[in-house]
């Protein structure tokens, strides 16, 4: 008999035909030449379907590997779907921009494409490109009403004429900002500049192949009006301000996320570590082979256990028992 716990996979499936995998951790060229191997093994086995859904759960990661996970995608499916059941940041939503649909879970969220730069002086941490320039616009804003509480100050203050106040008010705001500013190394500011450059250029492209967003002004959006990285496009969010096809999941993906998380991600699995790839048409069919080996076992034993006993049985039994008295 088939245990309620298995059913999900067969059956969320059902209501999916086509391929589908899971892509779990940080988008690297790691996890790309996995996923690459995984389309490549359905090819050689004569089993790839016209379309694909990937279900995507990602904290982030390198642009240039997202860029080519997406393309890989586009080439070898005519229709792709990305399912997005919880986190999916930065190069993440990149990926989702080649996507003819996405389905957007409960408690799924995307974010901004501000690719991750590492720190100057650190071997591990990490930056977003955005906070330069979120520094440099609070440090505009900041001059801007510093010059204009000077401005007024003096012109309420002083006799001097406009024309003189303005410019002793420049003089003393630009003496207030520009310690501040002279701490900016101008490579760090070209680092993170060509970064956002890199995430629009490579957005624009992936959009041109399928016009997944829903108006250009959508992806300058995403490269710099949120403020963070860990900023949270929501499901509402997506669909009224950014992608055109937005879509809640069905019972089946539900459940098959469900399975997916009992099964197939490990406890220890860190979302920040090596990418977890699989092929989850693959994971029915070794699930399907199991429970048939499973249950060929069990119809075997249930046979043994109400067979008959044949006579030569009886009399082997009734020698030993004679024996034994």
């Amino acid at each position: 008999m088939i245990k309620k716990k298995d059913i999900p996979l067969r059956e969320s499936l059902k209501g999916y035909p086509d391929d589908v995998f899971l892509y779990y951790g940080k988008i690297s060229r790691e996890g790309y030449n996995l996923l690459s191997s995984a389309i490549e093994s359905r090819i050689a086995e004569g089993k790839k379907a016209d379309k694909v859904c990937l279900i995507l759960i990602t904290p982030g990661g390198n642009a240039d590997a997202a860029f080519r996970i997406a393309r890989a995608l586009r080439h070898y499916y005519r229709f792709l779907d990305i399912f997005i059941p919880n986190i999916c940041k930065s190069a993440g939503t990149l990926i989702c921009i080649a996507a003819n649909r996405l389905i957007f879970g409960d408690r799924g969220e995307l974010g901004p494409l501000d690719i991750q730069i590492f720190k100057p002086d650190e071997l591990s941490e990490v930056m977003s490109g955005l906070d330069i320039f979120q520094s440099l616009t609070a440090l505009q804003n900041q001059m801007l009403e510093s010059f204009r509480s000077c401005l007024r100050d003096i012109y309420r203050r002083t006799p001097l004429r406009t024309k003189q106040a303005a410019e002793l008010a420049t003089e003393l705001a630009k003496g207030f900002i520009a310690p501040i500013v002279g701490r900016i190394d101008p490579v760090t500011l070209g680092e993170h500049q060509r970064a956002l450059r890199i995430a629009h250029e490579y957005g624009l492209r992936l959009n041109e192949m399928c016009g997944s967003l829903k108006t250009e002004d959508a992806l300058i959006s995403l490269v710099r009006d949120y403020p963070d990285h860990g900023f949270v496009i929501d499901r509402k969010e997506a669909r009224e301000r950014l992608f055109k096809n937005v879509e809640a999941p069905d019972k089946n993906m539900v459940l098959l996320y469900e399975w997916i998380r009992a099964k197939l991600i490990p406890r220890e699995q860190s979302l920040y570590g090596s990418p977890l790839v699989k092929d989850l048409k693959q994971e029915k069919d070794r699930d399907e082979t199991t429970q048939s080996g499973s249950e060929a076992d069990a119809a075997e034993i249930e046979k043994e256990i109400h067979q008959p006993s044949s006579e030569a049985d009886v009399a082997e039994v009734k020698e030993e028992v004679d024996q034994s008295g």
